[in-house]
């Protein structure tokens, strides 16, 4: 009775995902693609091409304690078939270790319980926070394999976007500082450069004016 008062709270209120994970894998993803990877039941997912990676840094290790498992459910493809290989390991400062793979076919699904020898490995490697889900296969026509959504101990994985490193935002800093700098050093220019314009503008002026008024003189 408390746990469905705690679902039902959770879901008027709603309450944030238990679980979330950064991408890694590709470099940019809209957040139409995040969305539909957070969401189950929505037949919107992310497609991953022949050879492409999805990673997905978890912000705590998972699959820690006996009973705990990560699922990964795919869409069926357009047409053909397609397989990917799904790793779990540690994220190693960009260098993954792996210690467990599994495979998945386009259309279905894979559960990876956490069992002693799985345990026993990410324990090692300090925890395991990150998984790579390869497609390794395409046949007849298949785009891919699309990933519809990623679910630990129940709970669906909401997918964030990363966010930059502290040398990154220095860079970026700096990046700014130089533009606002050059843009700073090319108004002046422009400044300068009027000036000395319309100092040959009046300079020209002057003699015809005096020439001007000498004809005025000359021929009254």
């Amino acid at each position: 009775m408390l746990a469905a008062s705690v679902v039902a709270f959770s879901w008027m209120t709603g309450a944030a995902h238990a679980v979330t994970a950064t991408f890694t894998d590709p470099a940019a993803m809209t957040d139409d693609d995040r969305v539909a990877l957070s969401t189950s039941g929505d037949g919107e997912g992310f497609l991953i091409g022949l050879n492409q990676t999805l990673g997905l840094l978890f912000d705590a290790p998972i699959l820690t304690n006996a009973g705990d498992s990560l699922t990964v459910f795919t869409l069926p493809p357009a047409s053909g078939v397609a397989r990917a290989r799904i790793l779990i390991g540690a994220y190693n400062n960009g260098a993954p270790i792996f210690v467990r793979g599994r495979n998945v076919i386009a259309g279905g699904s894979r559960t990876i319980n956490a069992n002693a020898s799985l345990r026993n490995g990410c324990r090692l490697l300090g925890g395991c926070d990150y998984i790579a889900i390869i497609t390794t296969r395409t046949r007849r026509g298949a785009a891919g394999v699309e990933v519809d959504y990623v679910v630990v101990d129940g709970e669906v994985v909401e997918v964030a976007s990363p966010t930059p490193e502290p040398t990154t935002w220095a860079l970026m800093i700096v990046a700014f500082a130089g533009v606002a700098a050059r843009m700073k050093t090319l108004r002046r220019k422009n400044a300068a450069t009027e000036k000395r314009a319309s100092a040959r503008a009046t300079a020209m002026r002057i003699p015809l004016l005096q020439a001007t008024a000498t004809r005025r003189t000359v021929h009254p």
